[in-house]
């Protein structure tokens, strides 16, 4: 089993839309092309066995005090020998020690870990998410929707809304520092949302009331998989619904664009209650997740996120520091 850098972006987008269910777009070799812009420094590796590529793994590289750095995998690795699982990650062990990590953090599609090297952490992208199959008629869809969703949908349409398809950074990013402020969560920096928005993969849809933008909504489409990224909205104009006839207009895309999945991209986790799908209600995403289930959808839970430790004593001194800055 060998670890090779990939060269080729079209055999590493090839091979990923082959083998993976919901084709991952920060797997994708454009995202990493991103990454780079924003200064990152980022490997994609192809692990190979007898000259066939088993698994993909795209990793942005974080440097730690003390020198120190770790390998984080969003999305990833990509397996597609499952039976070969054990031998992949041990050969990036091998691989990430040499380049001097102190761990290796992934999010698998599954995984089960078998020894104490793998240790489950705080969860960096959500886990959990709503899928709607695309391959559906619209009736189909909308059918499958909450009978308050249709409502709200039809509801805005009648507003004088325009809705818009082209990217306008400036109305996005007043509008998520709105939204930021009022739902008290952080934004990623400035440049990360640019780089974003001047990627071909993205798609940005604005609502504007006369020439005022009251919501918008970032995506991005990679593969079979069109995912909602980001939704903002001022709040004075919350009885217009426009939220949610975006979201319609962004699955009308999807579907006419020729993606097979809608991926809503964060709900709460699942809580076991018989069959039903019941959310965590004190979750951070329970909020969203309230507006995303009335789209339909069936729900999909992956791994999370693991840390494979490279270096115990390193490792362990990294954690402590940690929640000591969580405490300053």
């Amino acid at each position: 089993m060998k670890i090779e850098i990939a060269e080729n972006q079209e055999q590493w987008n090839g091979w990923l839309k082959q083998n993976s269910r919901y084709n991952p777009f920060s797997q994708s070799w454009e995202w990493g092309d991103l990454s780079i812009k924003e200064g990152a420094e980022i490997d994609r590796l192809e692990i190979t066995e007898e000259e066939s590529v088993i698994a993909q793994a795209q990793v942005v590289y974080t440097k730690l005090p003390f020198g120190w750095k770790y390998a984080f995998c969003p999305k990833g690795p990509v397996v597609a020998q499952q039976n070969l699982k054990s031998e992949i990650y041990e050969s990036l062990s091998h691989y990430f020690k040499q380049e001097k990590c102190i761990f290796f953090r992934f999010e698998p599609e599954n995984f089960e870990h078998p020894t104490p090297k793998f240790k489950k952490t705080i969860d960096i992208n959500p886990p959990a998410t709503l899928i709607l199959d695309l391959t559906k008629s619209e009736q189909e869809l909308l059918q499958g929707m909450h009978q308050k969703t249709r409502y709200n949908m039809h509801l805005a349409e009648k507003k004088e809304i325009r809705i818009e398809d082209k990217k306008d950074f400036e109305a996005f990013i007043n509008l998520m520092k709105q939204t930021g402020e009022r739902d008290a969560f952080r934004l990623h920096h400035k440049d990360h949302y640019k780089q974003v928005l001047s990627s071909a993969l993205s798609y940005q849809l604005t609502a504007y009331v006369e020439n005022n933008p009251i919501a918008c909504a970032l995506f991005t489409g990679f593969g079979n998989t069109f995912t909602y990224l980001y939704g903002a909205s001022n709040y004075e104009y919350r009885n217009i619904m426009a939220p949610y006839l975006l979201q319609w207009r962004a699955i009308q895309h999807a579907k006419k664009t020729g993606y097979k999945y809608y991926d809503f991209f964060g709900v709460a986790p699942k809580i076991k209650e018989g069959d039903e799908y019941v959310y965590d209600s004190k979750h951070q995403y329970a909020g969203v997740t309230r507006f995303k289930l009335g789209f339909g959808g069936m729900s999909y839970q992956a791994a999370g996120t693991y840390d494979l430790i490279l270096d115990k004593n390193k490792y362990y001194s990294y954690q402590i520091l940690r929640r000591l800055r969580r405490l300053v």
